[in-house]
């Protein structure tokens, strides 16, 4: 059986990756606080918690704003900040996803609204889109947030299978699946896999879409967090521009990762009018809009944005090849990402069956913690996820003690 390849059966409820890590951190927490604890202690590359902080001149742009009489009122009231905000994000996209001189694409009052991050904005999309007994079609594995959110607004999740190169093959749904289907949901480039759709495949889930009728979300969090040059200067891997788009597509799009906001909680739905309408009422009543002064500090960083994620990437880059390298000089083979901060790894040699046993074989006899694939969706049993999201001593850290443990060493040198 090839778990990449192979249908998952509808409604298959996969561990939780991120209860499972929790529950495998404590434990192991609990044991090195104990006394007489001879093991290693905790390395967490397991959660993707960016730990790149924004340049301080941010932080004292941030200050400015803070120290102004006017800005600690809610949000919501000051609709001529948060126009100006959505103005900059729609002047974002235009530069960065359309080229030179094409017509003006997003209405920054239709087309977009602001999220706190885009995990916010994952609760909203789904319940815009959904309706208990609805069906929700995702790729396996897939980010496990999408699923237990579709579960619980009541919908049915339908997981399809990817192929070998981790490009979602729409041709496995089976009809039984699009029964009651309203919303397909994709992440790219992918949490977990680092995969980003192929110009072909995204016309193909558009077209997709179209012939069913279906809603599509694309969470694009990850979209500045690419590892190869804009083509003309101009950003792949957007779904708005296509023809007919605006009408059934949202993005979801984050300055978390881009810009190591990631605690400030700042993103954007944009794309068609009646999913952003329904998303600004149900916040309405969730909530009162951002913090004034993170608003205009986000619309100025938005301007900027391109040279703010071109440096994070180059540290994300540097560390993936650091690691890449240094696992395969133990004879693990680890192909690079297209993006993100993640690697998905296979287990190594000699390492077979559970990913969830190699991942708590890992943890106990190195201390080091990555995320079991299968924790994604039964398409990511037999991978580990691995996060970036520490210097390079800390991963220079993790090798070493990959290299002093006696069954990866065996293993490799087999």
């Amino acid at each position: 059986m090839n778990p990449m390849t192979d249908p998952a059966p509808a409604q298959s409820a996969p561990r939780d990756a991120f209860a499972l890590l929790k529950t495998l951190a404590e434990r192991h927490r609990a044991r090195q606080d104990a006394p007489g604890f001879a093991g290693a202690p905790l390395l967490d590359l397991s959660i993707g918690n960016p730990d790149l902080a924004p340049e301080p001149r941010w932080r004292e742009r941030l200050q400015h704003y803070v120290g102004r009489d006017d800005l600690h009122g809610y949000g919501e009231f000051r609709a001529d900040l948060n126009q100006r905000l959505r103005e900059r994000f729609a002047a974002y996209y235009q530069r960065r996803f359309l080229p030179a001189g094409a017509p003006t694409l997003l209405d920054p009052q239709r087309h977009v609204v602001d999220l706190l991050g885009s995990k916010e904005g994952i609760f909203h999309s789904l319940f815009a889109c959904l309706k208990p007994g609805d069906a929700v079609l995702m790729p396996d594995p897939s980010y496990t947030v999408y699923q237990s959110t579709a579960r619980l607004l009541g919908a049915r999740v339908e997981l399809f299978a990817c192929d070998e190169r981790g490009q979602p093959r729409l041709e496995s749904i089976r009809a039984e699946q699009l029964r009651g289907a309203r919303v397909l949901v994709i992440c790219s480039p992918s949490n977990p896999t680092g995969i980003a759709l192929s110009p072909a495949k995204l016309d193909e889930v558009l077209d997709f879409a179209r012939r069913h009728d279906l809603y599509v979300l694309i969470d694009r969090a990850y979209a500045e967090i690419a590892f190869e040059p804009p083509r003309g200067g101009v950003l792949g891997g957007a779904a708005l521009p296509a023809p007919g788009a605006l009408e059934r597509v949202l993005e979801l799009h984050s300055l978390s990762k881009s810009c190591g906001l990631a605690g400030w909680r700042i993103g954007f739905a944009a794309g068609a009018p009646a999913l952003v309408a329904k998303i600004r009422a149900a916040k309405f009543n969730a909530d009162f809009g951002i913090f004034l002064p993170l608003q205009c500090v986000a619309a100025e960083m938005l301007d900027e944005l391109e040279t703010i994620a071109a440096r994070n990437s180059a540290v994300y880059a540097a560390r993936m090849r650091r690691f890449v390298d240094g696992a395969a000089a133990l004879g693990w083979r680890i192909a690079p990402s297209h993006g993100t901060f993640f690697l998905w790894a296979p287990l190594p040699p000699g390492f077979e069956g559970d990913d969830l046993d190699f991942v708590e074989a890992l943890l106990d006899a190195t201390g080091v913690l990555v995320a079991p694939g299968s924790g994604f969706g039964p398409g990511g049993a037999g991978r580990v996820r691995i996060a970036l999201v520490q210097a390079e001593a800390v991963l220079d850290e993790a090798l070493r003690r990959l290299r002093a443990w006696p069954a990866l060493r065996r293993d490799a040198a087999a």
